[in-house]
């Protein structure tokens, strides 16, 4: 790591200096964390009397640690992973993952993929965008298989460590690519992304005639919705999903091709839509 990107770790960390003060009880100690000998272990006290034990040297993960608390999550953190706890299941997430609290309170909290109380025995989902398999898992539980995709090689491996330890390995396919409208491959920070060219992956690919889409795959949404043989092949029957550059294309696509869409803006360019088929 160069310097300067040191440096910029540093600034975004000291960023977070708000957040420290309102969970830690000792906020004092989480502005010297970054200078300690990388291996000692401290033990930190969150206002809410719970007690964590870190490494110096993961100081950058003291944010991530704080919102999760903020948001009432039981966690702690492994060698190799953070380990949550939420409703029922037990997720696991790279050290250097983030937002792990936004995704599980959309999930579980605030049901954004509407699965909570629903049979799903016998439906196909198709989850593009599946992060640790958060929402696969969940959609499994419910009863039903699960095509998870996922460009990140590191994130696939926690798709398949989650699925194992909550006991649906048998209703999760996992997909290492993301549907994007190009083919190729990168590296960032180590890890290998695999993109490919979403419609004709999801015509060779994926069954036709499929009971739910959920799509968060940061702005790929608008090419694959953009070709009307998306939607053709997988017909779903509702679908949930992120926008991230405004609605009016996809609502477009999808009265184009049958559906009714509900939009629930969270900010003039990202929110929510929610699609059913309509009747014939």
């Amino acid at each position: 790591m160069t310097l300067r990107d040191q440096l910029r770790r540093l600034r975004m960390y000291y960023k977070s200096s708000a957040l420290f003060r309102e969970t830690l009880g000792d906020a004092g100690l989480a502005r010297w964390l970054p200078w300690l000998p990388r291996e000692r272990r401290v033990e930190l006290r969150f206002r809410s009397g719970r007690r964590l034990q870190i490494r110096a040297g993961h100081w950058p993960d003291l944010p991530a640690a704080c919102r999760l608390e903020r948001a009432g999550f039981d966690f702690e953190f492994l060698e190799d992973s953070k380990r949550v706890r939420v409703d029922g299941l037990t997720l696991h997430s790279p050290l250097w993952a983030r937002d792990e609290e936004a995704y599980y309170a959309e999930v579980f909290r605030d049901d954004v993929y509407g699965v909570r109380g629903r049979d799903l025995t016998g439906c196909t989902v198709v989850d593009v965008g599946a992060f640790v398999g958060d929402s696969a898992i969940a959609f499994a539980r419910a009863g039903a298989l699960v095509h998870a995709f996922e460009p990140s090689a590191a994130l696939c491996s926690f798709i398949r460590r989650n699925v194992a330890q909550n006991g649906v390995q048998r209703s999760v396919v996992v997909h290492e690519v993301g549907l994007a409208s190009d083919a190729g491959e990168t590296l960032r920070r180590g890890d290998r992304l695999r993109f490919v060219e979403g419609v004709s992956y999801t015509l060779a690919n994926l069954p036709a005639g499929v009971h739910l889409l959920k799509v968060d795959c940061e702005g790929a949404e608008y090419h694959l919705f953009a070709d009307a043989r998306f939607l053709a092949h997988l017909a779903p029957r509702e679908i949930r999903m992120e926008y991230h550059h405004g609605p009016a294309q996809i609502v477009a696509a999808l009265e184009r091709d049958g559906y009714s869409a509900q939009v629930e803006p969270r900010d003039p360019q990202f929110g929510l839509i929610r699609a059913l088929r309509k009747l014939q």
